[in-house]
């Protein structure tokens, strides 16, 4: 999958890296240290980094080859940072996850977060799934995914209004 530089942006940060868990917290730092050169709002920034390092978390639980990649890019024009993670997956686990977005996107963000830490003590699971109600929530993020069924390859993309 290619990428190419685009002009509107004020910065653009692509990392691509062998799935482990130690890289998450070194990569969240380095994306919260990136946007700090062209912002000053240290709650966006913290915002992004939350995001990146869910997503990280994310694509690291469910991929199912190696390689995980992750692009940052902060627009000028329009005030928005974009934050994009790759990873191999399946079909049904993307579909899956497009369904959890969806049915997410139909709720209040408040009441979706809520109603999955409800979730997450009934059911006693090991991972809570909060994930991305945290990012929608917290980080008043936009979030989709798309699945590319040419190469396996699972989407997710987190959109931020700064």
């Amino acid at each position: 999958m290619e990428i190419k530089y685009q002009k509107n942006t004020h910065g653009y940060l692509d990392i691509t890296f062998h799935p482990k868990w130690d890289y998450i917290a070194i990569t969240r730092l380095y994306v919260e240290n990136f946007l700090q050169i062209n912002m000053a709002d240290k709650d966006n920034i913290h915002k992004v980094g939350t995001a990146a390092s869910e997503l990280l978390e994310n694509a690291n639980k469910f991929s199912t080859e190696n390689g995980i990649r992750m692009i940052v890019k902060k627009s000028k024009v329009d005030k928005i940072i974009l934050l994009s993670v790759f990873n191999h997956a399946s079909k049904e686990l993307a579909d899956k996850l497009k369904a959890r977005i969806e049915e997410m996107n139909q709720w209040d963000s408040l009441e979706y977060y809520i109603h999955r830490m409800k979730e997450s003590v009934k059911n006693k699971k090991e991972n809570s799934q909060l994930g991305l109600a945290r990012i929608n929530h917290e980080g008043q993020a936009q979030i989709s995914a798309f699945y590319h069924e040419d190469d396996g390859v699972l989407e997710v993309k987190a959109i931020f209004c700064i």
